[in-house]
């Protein structure tokens, strides 16, 4: 009986024993299966909270509607690069504060090195800047940082983050806010203009790259900078803007580029820069280097402006000073790949009961021109090019006053192209002005040149004892204003360079009812 009892406890134990075993590796099994990892806990705040010369809530307009944009709630996802890799993780609310789902890492030591929140339409909220960036003094934590994962826990980090509003990615430490580019090249740009009394002056640059001319709207916007070209200060950097540009090595650079928009002291210039010639300027010169004798190098830009003119040349008040005799858009722009020199003339309004042609002039004779000129003359060591023989034939339909009444004529201006496509060896591509414009008026007994540009000195009458030229260039967004109004009632007297809207924007003639 002795020996069955104690066969019979052998075996009780046993079976505890494998009991035992068991529910331990089971609860192994489940302690195995929760994964260790992060979750960040973000709050938000503006840029202008960290600066307390710009306080947020002092009533600006501007301010105001950047806070709209400010508000945590709307970020949807973030991302985040830890270590090299990227992840892309939801986000829920947590209180007044946003926070990430759980990110599963191995334990171990992961370097932060980018942080950015996104609404549900892709576009960047907020951002966590580096360390030495513009905005790193405004965080506590600013990148790079270390977290540590730990085996079967969830550790939770506490990250500031500042709103994006209308600062560029460079001012958070970013080139772009896109961290899954990882390659750039870079274009740096060097800019001089000719001051009539200090001579060759530095000029400022500000510079926004796009995907294509298609596609330039805020949200297409790949990357942003600018130069003040304060050349006396001694800081290179305030005088050379280096652009940059994503690239794919895997790719060939002949079949990547980009759409630019660069401003030299507010003038607009575009054109779409191919990677292979960024690197064909960078083997050649390290920059482009632009100002009025380009020597080919501003072939990739084209910069359009308006030419208005004011067709009387007297000094007794005759003219209305509305500037809508003539107006006439001009693109210029050099073809890349053969070197032409290319013109292209959109009339835009005419408002004068006087004939008159549209010409312009080019230093010293040997061109060779192409297009739709009407003729090319050599005259006293100077070429001439007759665009329009007769600018009321410049439209569509012929009319001497189109465009410029309410509830007057409409119609659309004949385009023509005019391409040079060789020039004297000593011809220079002036960077505002690359031709004289002239206007030849005819007509009540009169027959005389209006001039603006290099050539010849400008034409100019006096109104209310006011010298102003009879030819007026304008920006390509420049609006004119309506038959009769005088230009200084909306644009003010200093409407020969201001070429915003100060006052009665109701007379521009794109107001009209």
């Amino acid at each position: 009986m002795k020996n069955l009892l104690k066969t019979f406890s052998f075996f009780t134990a046993c079976i505890a024993m494998i009991f035992l075993y068991s529910c331990d590796q089971d609860d192994t099994d489940a302690i195995e299966q929760e994964q260790g990892g992060i979750e960040f806990l973000f709050t938000g705040d503006r840029v202008s909270n960290g600066d307390t010369g710009n306080r947020v809530g002092d009533g600006n307009s501007d301010d105001a509607k950047n806070g709209e944009s400010c508000d945590l709630a709307l970020a949807s996802y973030a991302v985040i690069e830890m270590a090299g890799v990227s992840y892309t993780i939801d986000l829920r609310e947590w209180g007044d504060n946003v926070k990430t789902d759980l990110i599963e890492l191995d334990p171990g030591s992961y370097e932060v090195t980018s942080c950015q929140l996104y609404d549900a339409d892709d576009n960047p909220l907020y951002a966590t800047p580096t360390q030495g960036s513009e905005f790193g003094q405004f965080v506590d934590k600013p990148l790079p940082f270390d977290v540590i994962v730990e085996n079967f826990r969830k550790i939770e980090y506490e990250l500031e983050v500042l709103c994006v509003e209308e600062f560029t990615p460079p001012q958070f430490g970013f080139v772009f806010w896109d961290i899954s580019i990882k390659e750039v090249k870079n274009l740096c740009i060097f800019a001089n203009f000719c001051d009539p009394e200090d001579g060759h002056e530095v000029a400022t640059l500000e510079a926004f790259i796009y995907p294509n001319e298609n596609e330039t709207t805020e949200s297409d916007l790949i990357w942003s900078g600018s130069a003040d070209g304060d050349f006396n200060t001694g800081d290179v950097s305030n005088e050379l803007l280096c652009l940059k540009f994503p690239y794919d090595p895997s790719i060939p650079t002949v079949d990547q580029s980009y759409f630019i928009e660069l401003f030299v002291n507010g003038v607009p210039f575009q054109g779409t820069m191919p990677l292979d010639r960024v690197d064909m300027v960078n083997d050649e010169k390290d920059y482009l280097h632009l100002n009025e004798n380009c020597v080919g190098d501003f072939d990739v830009f084209s910069n359009s402006y308006n030419i208005a003119w004011e067709d009387l040349n007297d000094n007794d008040g005759g003219n209305d000073c509305d500037y809508n005799d003539f107006i006439i858009n001009t693109t210029t722009s050099t073809d890349i790949n053969t070197g032409f020199l290319n013109f292209k003339f959109e009339p835009m309004a005419r408002g004068g009961g006087y004939d008159h042609a549209f010409k312009f002039w080019l230093p010293g004779t040997g061109y060779v021109i192409s297009g739709d000129a009407a003729s090319v003359q050599e005259q006293s060591g100077n070429t001439m090019v007759v665009v329009y023989t007769n600018t009321n034939q410049a439209f569509n339909p012929n009319q001497n006053f189109i465009n410029t009444r309410c509830n007057g004529v409409v119609g659309s201006g004949v385009e023509k192209n005019v391409t040079i496509e060789s020039a004297p060896s000593n011809f220079t591509f002036y960077l505002l002005n690359p031709f004289d414009a002239n206007l030849n008026v005819t007509g009540g007994g009169s027959n005389y040149d209006l001039t603006i540009g290099n050539l010849f000195d400008p034409s100019t009458f006096i109104k209310d004892g006011q010298e102003m030229r009879n030819g007026l260039i304008t920006d390509m967004n420049w609006k004119w204003v309506k038959e009769g109004i005088d230009i200084r009632t909306v644009y003010g007297t200093n409407f020969e360079t201001n070429f915003i809207p100060v006052n009665n924007i109701q007379d521009l003639y794109e107001n009209c009812p």
